[in-house]
């Protein structure tokens, strides 16, 4: 491989790209970072605006790391189209070649129904994969990141935000897609801006289900996508193809119970960070003008063997901590909102729940819904969903099921904007068709 890239580099960088290439077989021990790089939301005032905070590193790291980094991604930015793409893989751990070289054949297919030109496909291809390889660089020949309880989205010098974007949004057939209640959205960002809270609890598609709202919200509200802070489990803070995704993410990280024994030996550990992390987020609940996602399930919902899709049962434990949290004495007042997602075809998880990670990827290119319900009352002395029950009815567990129930509800209305090649797709009642937005490059 390095002899494919000397021609392109003066002999000097091709042998630093060498040396740094050469590191890409095995990842390094992982030394506990704390990085957070968050350019503020347009709509915030300068007065308003977060503190950039740049990476503490609390363990030593290669003092020729950040030149070898560098050297790579020039490598990277030299390699000639999708042949070099191709080449590149080549030099990414074993066990994730063949998922990258797959991902590259399914995405370029893709496009191809996205662009109706093999040429334009494959300069999309090109110029995608690169800056995502580009994020892969810095975590395999670079320190890895290692994300906190409370990770705050990462804009500078690297842009994970706006790759995410371009890598997603060039996948989402915006002719083909709805959301749902704008004015409810619109409610959203009214609360917020006023220092209250908002938690959205609903289903689990896909692993790019942290870039939906973004792109389907960019235009007809903007900023708001950029302030959501998901609770993200194991898998996309700790496999390879999925963290750069997720460092362009505000998130609160957890262990969720479908994971918390899979390796009795980080049990405690895991317990930790999850303390952790209920702690960061009664912080940020108390500050105020949060926006919380959180997948009460635990994980992805999955298609049935007759071919349907069905939100997932939640967890009523989950949905009660949130309940707690926000209604806390001392928290800023807080939003609950049920919310339903129709993502599931654009990534596709694996049929059958994994454990490990490095999941065989294929994306699609198909239309993405999102469809919010009316505000809730969590309170069941005054909710209507509570109204009728017997007396010993386990409130937790009927609060629970009723949010599943609006969510499922909601997700019917919108489900058949996501089938692959599923033709016109009507809009539903109090719906829009979000706009392509400036964030997914044109090509």
């Amino acid at each position: 491989f390095i002899s494919f890239l000397n021609p392109l580099v003066p002999s000097a960088m091709a042998s630093f790209a060498s040396a740094a290439i050469a590191s890409l077989g095995a990842f390094p021990r992982a030394p506990r970072l704390h990085c957070a790089q968050r350019r503020a939301p347009r709509h915030v005032s300068r007065a308003h605006r977060p503190t950039t905070r740049a990476a503490v590193e609390v363990a030593e790291k290669d003092p020729l790391e950040d030149f070898k980094v560098a050297a790579a991604k020039l490598a990277i930015t030299l390699l000639p189209g999708e042949g070099g793409l191709r080449a590149m893989a080549g030099v990414l751990p074993a066990k994730f070649k063949g998922t990258f070289l797959g991902l590259i054949d399914s995405y370029k297919q893709q496009m191809m129904l996205a662009l109706e030109d093999e040429q334009r496909a494959s300069t999309a291809l090109t110029a995608i994969f690169k800056d995502m390889v580009k994020a892969y660089a810095g975590q395999i020949i670079g320190t890895p990141y290692e994300f906190p309880s409370h990770h705050i989205c990462i804009r500078e010098p690297f842009d994970y935000y706006q790759m995410a974007n371009a890598y997603i949004g060039s996948l989402v057939e915006f002719d083909r897609s709805i959301l749902r209640y704008p004015e409810r959205w619109t409610a959203i960002k009214q609360q917020l801006d006023a220092g209250e809270n908002v938690v959205m609890m609903g289903n689990h598609q896909s692993e790019g289900d942290a870039a939906f709202i973004p792109l389907l919200t960019e235009v007809s509200h903007p900023g708001l996508g950029e302030q959501v802070t998901y609770v993200a489990g194991d898998r996309v803070v700790t496999d390879l193809l999925c963290k750069p995704f997720s460092m362009g993410k505000n998130l609160l990280c957890v262990h969720s119970k479908k994971h918390m024994d899979d390796d009795p030996a980080l049990r405690s550990g895991k317990m930790k960070q999850n303390i952790s992390t209920v702690k960061a987020m009664q912080r940020l609940l108390k500050a105020g003008g949060v926006c919380i996602w959180i997948a009460p399930a635990g994980g992805r919902d999955r298609r049935a063997a007759d071919g349907s899709i069905i939100p997932d049962k939640f967890d009523a434990a989950a949905i009660d901590m949130m309940r707690k949290l926000g209604t806390k004495k001392g928290a800023a007042k807080t939003h609950y909102y049920p919310l339903a997602m129709a993502t599931y075809d654009i990534m596709p998880p694996p049929a059958s729940k994994e454990k490990s990670v490095g999941e065989v990827r294929v994306v699609n290119f198909t239309g993405a819904g999102l469809s919010l319900g009316e505000e809730l009352d969590v309170d069941s002395t005054t909710a209507a969903w509570a109204q009728g029950l017997p007396e010993d009815a386990d409130m937790t567990v009927a609060l629970s099921d009723h949010i599943w129930a609006v969510v499922n509800e909601e997700y019917k209305a919108i489900e058949a904007c996501n089938v692959p090649g599923g033709g016109p797709v009507p809009l539903p009642p109090n719906s829009i068709r979000p706009v392509r937005p400036p964030s997914v490059p044109v090509f």
